[in-house]
């Protein structure tokens, strides 16, 4: 048989009732840091998913009110060209009325999907803002 080294902790090599009541203490003072670190993660991660939500909250009540907005204005728009519609007396007007209509709301349109584009993309930049900050900090002791 051949003789194998040890290196054996001294709470161990000089076993006593002393010894083993402060290694059990150390182990428990430490699994309690380790608890209380992980418990106030948790809890700053919990913020973070309620921020986020309350962002998404905010921004789709927003984006429904722009959308609403604009629904507004091109049913009015509608109903001011029907009504010049009606007025019309011969068929070029008609046409010059269409054709106006037509560019007018082809304009609004195009500033309504550039505004809700824009919108969408500022609600999910703040809903991930919460999430994204909280990433981070979880993370930076390992880099």
């Amino acid at each position: 048989m051949s003789k194998i080294d040890t290196i054996l902790p001294a709470e161990i090599t000089r076993f006593s009732g002393d010894n083993l009541r402060n290694a059990a203490e150390r182990g428990v003072s430490q699994t309690r840091g380790a608890f209380e670190k992980l418990n106030a993660s948790a809890k700053d991660a919990a913020g973070s998913f309620d921020a986020s939500a309350a962002a998404v909250a905010r921004g789709v009540s927003e984006f429904n009110a722009r959308a609403f907005q604009a629904f507004r204005a091109n049913t009015g728009a509608a109903f001011d060209f029907l009504t010049s519609l009606a007025g019309a007396t011969s068929p070029t007007e008609i046409v010059a009325l269409q054709s106006d209509f037509a560019g007018k709301q082809f304009k609004a349109m195009n500033e309504q999907a550039r505004d809700l584009s824009a919108l969408a993309r500022k609600i999910a930049t703040d809903c991930v803002e919460p999430i994204k900050g909280q990433l981070e900090k979880a993370f930076k002791p390992l880099a």
